[in-house]
């Protein structure tokens, strides 16, 4: 392929990464942990803002960069859910030019189209560069740390002092970005260490990343979590470990919306539920077993060019530590381990994809089908997030936790008489949508509120309103969801429940 065709190649999977990312980015409501990252950049200065981060007792505590750049991004750009989210939107196409150089050094060009196409297209990654949460600036800082990380692992005679400073510093600015960003980068150590065995080099490419972390390391160590794992408010929902782990990589490889909608698989009935999307898991688990065999057979065949078999091990190495260091974190926190928590994990899987059909240098008369058929898996991989972004962008069954509609419902049918009041949810995204008179009643709140019950403490908190909606976001979370009803129903008769994705508002008035 000619250099100009090459490169318009290149500029056409860049405007299709733009504009997976930037369509329809204010379609779906601020969820839950949007509010959390509105919340924790809502300060008046830098230094209140952090200290409103540090003084926070649970998982964002540990992950503050976003919440700082994200308050500098709300100054300048406003508060529109356009503007809130086009933060993330841009990191996510930032992440498709860092891979795809990556690729490009370590690989060469062919390898570069296929590792950056598959970025670019990933129902992941787009997911989570239309989310306002601090998942996108990570995925774009580790991609960052592997390009300059490259340098190590090709042959290039050049002065690599500046690669190595500009590894260390996005190596500490990713320690302040997230601790789990820490267990990437001792990945990538450790995979550097195996792989390559040279001391030399490991102690150059290694101490200036260990001296810039330093003060981030001092905080993760010296902080409660340090001590006790478990003391850090996370959701926790004690699910079987290989639950999580297939969830993981199902996330990363094809997104959360290929299969079976999340809310519908909380469904007592989930199996059944499962069952009714058999023929995509079904060609979920063909291509991922043709392209995890296709894999381990290119890694075991000896290869002239060491360098790309080498580069292979690398990564290989590096796909597994970071999984089994994440393993022994989501052991240790008991954290509900989800995809997005291995972030990282994706770097490695969209870079390695590519070499299970190339740098395989047989002679083209002796290509068979049977070569073609990890590349065609690798294309059905393609067409699996396509579909997967579509549905996503389409279906309101995969839409996340609606506040706008909930607020506009409380706003039409809640009269001067009425109160509404949050039991469980977030009060700062019914503020952004437009609702300030609702109550937030919480459940740390409501054990310090007189009444014996929630029925009487919702009415102590309402001055005995006749009429009361009651707002509850991801009510499976709750644990009064199953007394819930009950309890109110010795002072209130329910009138009738309105609900959207994730949220749901009960309407009670007063027994007379």
């Amino acid at each position: 392929m000619k250099q100009s065709k090459y490169y318009f190649v290149v500029f056409i999977i860049i405007i299709i990464s733009i504009f997976l990312r930037f369509c329809l980015l204010q379609n779906q409501s601020l969820w839950f942990d949007e509010g959390w990252s509105l919340a924790l950049s809502d300060a008046t200065s830098v230094q209140e803002n952090l200290s409103n981060i540090v003084n926070r007792e649970a998982g964002d505590k540990y992950q503050p960069l976003y919440y700082l750049v994200l308050f500098y991004w709300r100054s300048v750009f406003g508060d529109s859910e356009f503007a809130i989210r086009s933060l993330s939107s841009l990191l996510g196409v930032g992440s498709v030019i860092a891979i795809f150089f990556t690729s490009l050094r370590v690989y060469g060009r062919k390898h570069a189209l296929w590792s950056s196409t598959i970025i670019a297209v990933s129902s992941f990654s787009v997911f989570y560069s239309q989310d306002a949460r601090p998942y996108a600036l990570l995925i774009f800082i580790t991609s960052l740390q592997i390009y300059f990380f490259s340098y190590a692992i090709t042959v290039d005679k050049r002065n690599k002092i500046i690669p190595q400073l500009l590894f260390g510093i996005f190596t500490a600015i990713g320690s302040f970005g997230s601790i789990l960003t820490i267990i990437f980068s001792s990945s990538i150590c450790l995979s550097h260490a195996i792989i390559y065995r040279n001391l030399k080099e490991l102690l150059r490419w290694w101490i200036p990343p260990v001296v810039f972390s330093s003060p981030m390391l001092w905080f993760y160590l010296s902080s409660p979590a340090a001590s006790d794992p478990t003391a850090t408010q996370v959701t926790r929902t004690g699910l079987p470990i290989i639950t999580n782990i297939i969830f993981v990589f199902y996330g990363i490889l094809v997104g959360t919306s290929y299969g079976p909608p999340l809310e519908k698989l909380r469904d007592p009935e989930k199996i059944n539920v499962l069952l009714g999307y058999w023929p995509q898991l079904l060609i979920f688990i063909i291509v991922i077993t043709v392209i995890f065999l296709a894999l381990v057979k290119s890694l075991s065949r000896h290869r002239k060019r060491k360098r790309y078999q080498q580069a292979d091990y690398f990564f290989t190495s590096l796909l597994v530590t970071s999984f089994l260091l994440t393993l022994l974190f989501a052991l240790a926190t008991k954290i509900n381990w989800l995809p997005r928590h291995s972030f990282y994990l994706c770097i490695p899987i969209f870079i390695l994809i590519p070499s299970t059909f190339l740098h395989n240098y047989q002679r083209q008369n002796k290509v068979s089908l049977v070569s073609q058929i990890p590349k065609l898996a690798t294309v059905s991989l393609l067409l699996m997030n396509v579909s997967s972004n579509w549905q996503y962008y389409s279906n309101p069954a995969y839409s996340k936790d609606d506040y706008r509609s909930a607020v506009r419902y409380l706003l039409q049918n809640r009269n001067e008489s009425a109160k509404s009041v949050l039991l469980y949810g977030q009060p700062r995204l019914l503020k952004y949508y437009g609702d300030s008179s609702t109550i937030y009643a919480p459940d740390y709140i409501r054990k310090i509120m007189k009444g014996k019950n929630i029925g009487e403490k919702v009415s102590i908190a309402t001055n005995n309103a006749d009429t009361v909606f009651v707002i509850i976001n991801r009510e499976f979370y709750w644990e009064f969801r199953d007394v819930f009803q009950a309890e109110m129903s010795d002072l209130y008769k329910l009138q009738g429940e309105a609900d959207w994705p994730y949220m749901k508002i009960y309407r009670f008035t007063r027994k007379k």
